[in-house]
């Protein structure tokens, strides 16, 4: 009797994992192209901030709610940080996302 309903949980708590994974996945993705377009030679802070929402929004499919992008680029990095929400199977209990990438700027010699 008691079997059935731990085994259930234990599914649910099976595909919680999965899906908080694939959120955390598609948030580094979209702050490692970020980081790379934001850390280019002439570029700024603006141009990655562009390129990570519009990813996160191309990957996402409502796999990450609540996103917030912040980057910030000085004379030797860049830095992009993403927040959000993975999807909740087991009700009540949320599942943040926090990922943060950083990457030297070019600079020619």
């Amino acid at each position: 009797m008691l079997a059935t309903p731990l085994l259930g949980l234990l599914l649910m708590a099976a595909v919680q994992f999965a899906l908080w994974q694939h959120a955390s996945h598609m948030a580094q993705a979209a702050a490692n192209e970020g980081v790379q377009t934001a850390r280019a030679f002439g570029s700024n802070a603006a141009a990655g901030k562009t390129d990570t929402e519009a990813l996160l929004r191309d990957l996402s499919g409502g796999a990450l709610s609540g996103t917030s992008v912040t980057v910030s680029r000085s004379t030797t990095s860049a830095t992009i940080t993403i927040t959000g929400r993975a999807p909740s199977v087991i009700p009540g209990l949320t599942f943040p996302v926090d990922v943060t990438v950083t990457a030297p700027v070019e600079r020619v010699p």
